[in-house]
């Protein structure tokens, strides 16, 4: 290596941090780091010493990307916190079929996908990110968290959770009944998930809002279970707890945030997030407290007018698909249909919906961007403008009140805002048919676009502090292109359309197998920079995540039937928001297919195989309608099982 690529590896270098998230948080802000003793095991968690080895390494070996890569300095790079404990939260039914195995699409291995595309914008702008891992636990008791969800829903969570391992070793369904336990699962160990997201979350809070010029204002947050479906009270559509208002009120109370714009661009419209904004308005929610049954009492909207609004003020700003859950067909009733579809901006309400469109061509896409997608980010910077002038006209008029005797006025916080991003990615051309029923879908381009448009909201109105927390994507091309294209527009840099192909997000899901082996010699030039990205995100992760087993019973029931295995593969080729995939009984779960397979099981959607790098990815995406609408029954390949599906009643269901 030449005295100038030494020079350029240095300055690439220069402010790398990677490593432990709660160290991050320690050295950079000395806040108190509330912690819980739930799960005696030791945390899967690092110092990320392997991906910072071979990180480097890799920039000794490729000199020109060092060369390529600008300086940085550490305010402005995008922190990456992962969170390993997420992994934790897994499904234990062990004894159910493998047919019924293969429905459970939200799953450890999505952040395998994830930590791909994390390592894919690490190879192309090296100097851009910060990344560590959290190993902190906050209680779910945690006061921000019952101020979202109450002080009987978090507590129930948990004595559901640790009665959970005697009902599964029974083989019963360790979900209460009344739950859809095709898309609900728990077990002890998703206890140690749900207080290391909360964990994580406050890290990342506490870090993007140091202000010390040496920390970064932006953040993404690979988190699991998602959370934007979870309503104060009920849980739904694998949501348990609603992670970006929590994360919101956490900055409420810790750092005198007043308000605060969520910007959702998942599939699926974000019913639980909505929901908690009516309540912190001053309204009866639809699933709060009365609704569980912890009060009692009618929960007619006319018998509850609204009351005084909740600080902090939250605007809801959602992109999504109005025929997809919670708004499908099965599901969907008025009230959904009208929430996912409201569009207010008064009474303490900001909440505005855009459903997406179908397209024919990327530029129609694009076209409807400009003309009705991008509505979500000037609606939200109305939202703040107005928010901003509003506050600081109380904080004058209060100080105008109290003007002879100024000590005796309440206090009010100054104006002080925050963007998050409710990221997920089941919206994307590559996520799988039977997640994507209705016919649309956004190109991966968009991911960079949007975010790179909300990073110049958030630079407007909060001083560039923006938090992007993971919700859903269910395929390893959805989850690992984009990320890759969400991170790169975290940091406004540019996106090339060729990273989006195809032909690249073929090589790079190779990188999810269980039993993917580095290439010794790649053949093309796309394939040496995949094979370099499978190295790096494999390191981000606990190894029994990496090489699942099938699972095994160290004792059995008296029944015989197996003890779970927390880290069991579980493929997924439907999507259990299907209203065909209700709640089923234990027996129905266990009935075994014949026609399965479970030798060799894949973790995420399979490799592509037999389309034109141009076109659409028949395994894991729709085209637009109706160019390419399934009429007919077609099998969809998911890892290493092949399933028949067929269109029933307008819904895809698994052939008989």
């Amino acid at each position: 290596m030449s005295s100038h690529d030494t020079d350029d590896l240095s300055r690439v270098l220069s402010g790398l941090e990677i490593g432990d998230a709660t160290a991050y948080s320690n050295k950079t802000n000395h806040t108190n780091n509330s912690s819980t003793t739930v799960g005696a095991e030791s945390d899967d968690v690092d110092s990320l010493d392997g991906f910072k080895k071979a990180f480097l390494d890799f920039l000794g070996r490729h000199p020109n990307v060092a060369e390529g890569a600008r300086f940085v300095a550490n305010k402005d790079k995008t922190l990456i916190i992962l969170s390993p404990l997420s992994t934790r939260h897994a499904f234990g039914r062990s004894w159910v079929s493998k047919t019924y195995l293969s429905t459970i699409v939200e799953r450890p291995q999505r952040l395998l996908a994830t930590s791909l595309g994390i390592a894919a914008s690490f190879t192309m702008y090296p100097a851009e990110y910060v990344l560590m891992s959290s190993s902190k636990r906050s209680p779910l008791t945690s006061p921000h968290v019952l101020k979202i969800h109450g002080k009987n829903w978090p507590n129930d969570i948990e004595k559901i959770c640790l009665a959970s391992e005697e009902k599964l070793a029974k083989g019963e369904v360790e979900v209460p009944e009344g739950w859809n336990s095709g898309d609900i699962y728990l077990t002890k160990k998703s206890l140690d998930a749900l207080t290391g997201v909360i964990g994580a979350v406050e890290t990342a809070v506490d870090t993007i809002f140091k202000n010390d010029g040496e920390t970064p204002s932006r953040a993404f947050v690979a988190i699991r279970p998602p959370g934007h479906h979870s309503h104060p009270c009920v849980p739904s559509g694998f949501c348990l707890i609603n992670n970006a208002q929590i994360a919101i009120e956490y900055a409420s109370k810790t750092q005198n945030v007043t308000h605060a714009v969520i910007l959702d661009f998942d599939l699926h419209h974000g019913d639980g997030t909505q929901d908690i904004c009516w309540s912190k308005a001053g309204f009866e929610p639809d699933f709060g407290e009365k609704a569980a049954g912890y009060e009692e009492g009618d929960i007619d909207p006319d018998e509850h007018p609204k009351k005084e609004a909740n600080n902090p003020k939250v605007g809801y700003f959602s992109l999504h698909d109005i025929n997809s859950f919670p708004t499908e067909t099965g599901y969907a009733i008025p009230t959904s249909i009208k929430n996912a579809s409201t569009c207010v901006m008064a009474h303490d309400l900001n909440i505005w919906n855009v459903h997406l469109q179908p397209y024919d061509k990327e530029q129609d896409f694009y076209k409807d961007y400009e003309e009705k997608y991008s509505v979500l980010l000037t609606k939200a910077d109305e939202f703040l403008t107005r928010a901003k002038r509003e506050h600081e006209s109380l904080i004058a008029q209060n100080l105008k009140d109290h003007k002879r005797n100024p000590s005796s006025a309440p206090k009010i916080s100054p104006f002080k805002a925050m963007v998050v991003i409710s990221a997920g990615f089941d919206a994307s051309e590559y996520e799988v048919q039977t997640m994507q029923r209705h016919g649309v879908h956004v190109p991966t381009s968009f991911y960079s676009r949007f975010t790179s448009d909300a990073v110049s909201l958030a630079n407007k109105h909060t001083d560039g502090v923006l938090l992007s927390l993971l919700e859903g994507g269910y395929s390893d091309g959805a989850l690992t292109s984009g990320v890759f294209s969400h991170l790169v527009g975290l940091q406004r840099q540019n996106w090339d359309h060729s990273w989006g192909k195809l032909d690249v997000v073929k090589e790079l899901v190779k990188g999810c197998r269980p039993k993917w082996v580095s290439l010794k010699h790649p053949s093309t030039e796309v394939k040496h920079w995949a094979n370099e990205v499978c190295k790096l995100g494999r390191l981000m992760l606990p190894s029994a995540i990496i090489n699942p087993q099938p699972p095994q019973s160290a004792t059995s029931s008296k029944n015989g039937l197996e003890v779970p295995n927390h880290y069991a593969p579980t493929v997924g080729s439907r999507v259990t928001r299907s209203h065909a995939a209700a709640k089923l009984p234990a027996e129905k779960m266990v009935k075994e297919d014949g026609d399965m397979s479970l030798d060799e099981p894949d973790i995420l959607a399979a490799e592509i195989t037999g389309v034109k790098s141009d076109g659409p990815v028949e395994a894991s995406t729709p085209s637009p309608a109706p160019a390419n609408e399934i009429k007919k029954e077609k099998e969809v390949l998911t890892g290493e099982f092949k399933h028949k599906f067929v269109k029933i009643n307008g819904e895809w269901q698994v052939a008989k």
